[in-house]
């Protein structure tokens, strides 16, 4: 169970990526009421840039445990980009159950505005590191100045347009309806009044995405201690999980509306429908769209007008997204996982100002990787 959970995110964090995580640390031990010293376990990930703009660090969970004072028995990272928050968990559940630790560390973020000033996202840093690469494949795609994953879900967005006739405004809607939430939460980056005609006159990223509809990457790190007790907080459990992840590149993928969250889901569907609140992966408003789709809340080519005729607010009839999603919060090092398992700890534990009635379980499923390759859903609560 989780015990302490907190957040230290900005838009641009001028210290270093070790200053900030002891920060988020720092808030999760009081909330746990435990110290240092108590932390006997660790789990985190690494990618390219995201530390102080390193592009490797040797051994780098012994670097952070290190930084942070922290002597730990069990130490592990999680290599599924934004849903590896998630996976890492679960694992952690696990292994508290079994006697492996008493109190583990879930570390996840860093510093995407370092990435971001050179004009390309952890998933394009091959471009400018040769050392760096996504693909075995990298000297025959080298000629393709892509943005990915940018380039990537806009291909995914005119596919469904073709296939399912959906629409920019529809897409506009879900970013719209999203601002509604975050403009309540209290706590969400990006807020103000914002219309349909607003997203679609913003700039085109990569034809169709428009600027609206695509996550701010930021600085910022979330801790979670998963522990025997969960303190004084509520005893937030994992009551279904499920995993899955593809590998092939999205010309070699027959249907690219199609994500690995349509396995990861497969087990327990009925459930995630009775579910009183979803915290849907957010990185393009179009990731949404697929994750509503393949989860099975509603039909393959539905998603469009399900956002059309539906109320997103904390107190409407599916309270999606609660504190704004990370489009609004921002995304922590390209990796949202973090920011979904966040809100939903607050609104499980009535604490969040946006606060859902009767919150008892929470759905959230977690994408990351090129071509939208893995995928982690669970519904947690009571």
């Amino acid at each position: 169970m989780i015990s302490g959970f907190a957040e230290a995110v900005y838009k641009k964090y001028d210290k270093s990526a070790y200053e900030l995580m002891n920060e988020a640390l720092s808030k999760a031990l009081d909330m746990a009421g435990i110290q240092r010293s108590d932390i006997d376990g660790f789990i985190s990930t690494f990618m390219p840039g995201i530390f102080d703009d390193n592009v490797y660090m040797h051994f780098f969970t012994s670097q952070i445990c290190n930084y942070l004072g922290i002597n730990v028995k069990y130490m592990d990272s999680m290599e599924y980009g934004g849903p590896s928050v998630l996976a890492a968990y679960y694992r952690a559940e696990k292994l508290i159950k079994d006697g492996s630790a008493d109190n583990i560390l879930l570390l996840f973020g860093g510093k995407g505005s370092l990435v971001k000033d050179r004009k390309i996202t952890v998933d394009s840093y091959e471009k400018i590191n040769d050392g760096v690469t996504n693909t075995p494949y990298k000297s025959l795609l080298n000629g393709y100045d892509n943005i990915n994953p940018v380039s990537d879900y806009a291909l995914a967005a005119q596919r469904h347009k073709k296939i399912y006739r959906s629409t920019d405004e529809q897409r506009a809607e879900l970013a719209v309806k999203q601002r509604i939430n975050a403009n309540l939460s209290g706590y969400s980056m990006f807020t103000g009044d914002l219309t349909v005609e607003n997203v679609i006159n913003s700039p085109v990223i990569s034809d169709p995405l428009h600027l609206l509809e695509i996550v701010y990457p930021v600085d910022g790190f979330h801790a979670f201690i998963v522990s025997k007790s969960a303190g004084k907080l509520r005893p937030v459990k994992i009551l279904n999980y499920g995993e899955a992840h593809f590998t092939k590149l999205p010309v070699e993928m027959d249907d690219i509306t199609l994500l690995s969250a349509s396995e990861s889901s497969g087990d327990f569907r009925e459930k995630i429908k009775k579910c009183d609140l979803y915290e849907l992966y957010d990185s393009f408003t179009i990731t949404v769209m697929l994750q509503l789709e393949n989860t099975g809340i509603v039909e393959r080519g539905k998603s469009g007008k399900f956002i059309e005729n539906t109320d997103f607010k904390s107190n409407g009839d599916f309270p999606l997204n609660t504190g704004g999603g990370s489009i609004n919060r921002g995304q922590p090092a390209y990796m949202s996982g973090s920011v979904l398992l966040y809100e939903s700890l607050l609104q499980l534990n009535n604490m969040a100002k946006n606060q859902v009635k009767s919150a008892n379980r929470a759905f959230i499923n977690g994408i990351g990787g090129w071509s939208r390759s893995h995928s982690v859903s669970m519904i947690i609560g009571e």
